[in-house]
């Protein structure tokens, strides 16, 4: 017997304590460097009724009393993240430029935003849950609490396609005055389209996207160097420096394996977004809620053809609806295209999104 055995085991023991050690130490820091609390004036951890977590936040005017002329405002978060990406930051918050201006601004952090669900709970995070219980049950509340029969929606990325799958299905069209959606493809795509030939993958192969540990580790080094994958997600140019790796610790989460099969299996099929078997956007012809939509000119996620598919769908068989579809980019006036990512946390966003976003839900 080799007796060096033993001490190699008992260093490689050693060895892996200290990186994990050393890791952890890493993480921690970042988190506490990179981190941004905001405060909320109200905080509700509901459960839907299937049992699963979700979490509205409440960011109520300056005045005691929302003004009576506008409902509330729902917001609704992307995947992979929670509310944060429509409220990133002081000075690059979607809501409390909206709560500034007067609203009564709820936001949602729908089930798949959780941080900390078991491994049961994990495997109920899909798209249909969220369209059958998370939304219908958050809107509801949000009129209970307020007294409005109907509210205004704003939905960045998956929270807008949410809302194309439950018009008509699970929240009827009369509960909104008004909609915007920001970066919400009604088709979605591979990033490259050789990957199409997975398509006959089984939904089991797809597991757990975990990206809340792996966004805090990279934070700090993110900004470093700009790579193609950068423009996958976002505009380098168009989010001034700090904004991305704050972004990575407050914002991301990880994406259970229901929902990231859910998507996985739409892009690599015909790109048809589906619930029960039906397109997403087969209600939306007679919807007559004014209605705004928002892309990103050079948004590799959510491209400004997947959005328009949802603009031509809303009100498609009605006249006259009132219904807008605007292009972030150089060519409307903007200073860089929009990618996805800093649809949430672009350097200009004030005045290139959330201003005419916030004239759109004031129209009457």
């Amino acid at each position: 017997m080799d007796w060096s055995w033993p001490w190699l085991v008992a260093f490689g023991a050693l060895s892996f304590a200290v990186v994990t050690i050393l890791a952890w130490a890493h993480y921690g820091f970042w988190v506490r460097r990179l981190g941004v609390d905001l405060d909320y004036a109200e905080r509700y951890d509901l459960r839907a009724d299937d049992g699963l977590p979700f979490t509205l936040l409440r960011l109520p005017p300056a005045e005691l009393e929302p003004s009576p002329a506008y409902p509330p405002i729902l917001m609704v978060h992307g995947i992979a993240s929670n509310h944060r990406n429509i409220d990133a930051e002081e000075g690059r918050s979607l809501a409390r430029h909206l709560r500034d201006l007067g609203r009564d601004v709820w936001l949602l952090t729908l089930r798949s935003g959780q941080p900390s669900l078991t491994v049961w709970q994990r495997a109920r995070v899909n798209f249909s849950s969220m369209v059958d219980h998370d939304l219908p049950q958050a809107i509801d509340f949000v009129s209970e609490q307020t007294g409005s029969p109907t509210i205004d929606y704003v939905g960045f990325s998956m929270g807008g396609i949410l809302l194309y799958a439950a018009v008509g299905r699970t929240v009827p069209a009369q509960r909104l005055r008004r909609v915007a959606t920001i970066g919400s493809p009604a088709r979605v795509a591979p990033p490259l389209r050789f990957l199409r030939a997975l398509g006959f993958l089984p939904r089991f192969v797809f597991r757990v996207v975990w990206l809340r540990v792996l966004a805090r580790m990279s934070a700090f080094a993110i900004e470093g160097l700009h790579t193609p994958l950068h423009r996958q997600i976002y505009n380098p140019h168009n989010v001034d420096r700090g904004a991305t790796s704050r972004a990575l610790v407050n914002l991301i989460e990880d994406v259970p394996a229901p929902l990231s099969a859910d998507f996985a299996k739409w892009a690599l099929d015909d790109g048809i977004i589906r619930v029960a078997g039906e397109d997403v956007l087969a209600r939306l012809s007679e919807v007559r809620v004014p209605a705004i939509f928002f892309a990103g000119a050079a948004d590799l996620v959510a491209s400004p053809e997947a959005v328009r598919a949802a603009y031509d769908a809303w009100g498609a068989e009605l006249e006259d609806v009132d219904k807008q579809f605007v292009v972030l980019g150089v060519d409307s006036g903007c200073e860089h295209d929009y990618g996805h990512g800093d649809l949430a946390i672009g350097e200009r966003l004030s005045e290139e999104l959330f201003a005419p976003l916030a004239a759109f839900l004031s129209s009457n």
